[in-house]
């Protein structure tokens, strides 16, 4: 079975083009890594947000890309951004169940 993981993005709208062009940015990077079986990247219809959905084979094997140096290299760019006001992260995990 595999391991999900969503995370979201809400922002003000003047930082869109900024928050969807660093989000395609991230996809690259995590075909890469070990374990990794899909992710796509959704805005939503009715918000300020954004979704992405990651896909691996183990829990192990995201939390190895979250950790690896060039995650870290790609996230550390992503600090002032992540951080500017409206701007809120959320991850939530899932193992799949059928």
């Amino acid at each position: 079975m595999s391991f999900v993981a969503i995370s979201k993005v809400k922002y003000p709208q003047p930082l869109r083009d900024e928050i969807h062009s660093f989000g395609m940015s991230m996809i690259p990077l995590a075909k890469l890594q070990p374990g990794f079986i899909s992710i796509s990247f959704h805005q939503s219809t009715e918000d300020n947000e954004t979704m992405m959905y990651w896909e691996w084979d183990t829990q192990a094997d995201h939390e190895a890309c979250m950790k690896s140096p060039d995650w870290n290299s790609l996230m550390a760019k992503s600090g002032e951004l992540f951080h500017s006001e409206g701007v809120e992260f959320s991850i939530s995990t899932y193992e799949r169940l059928a």
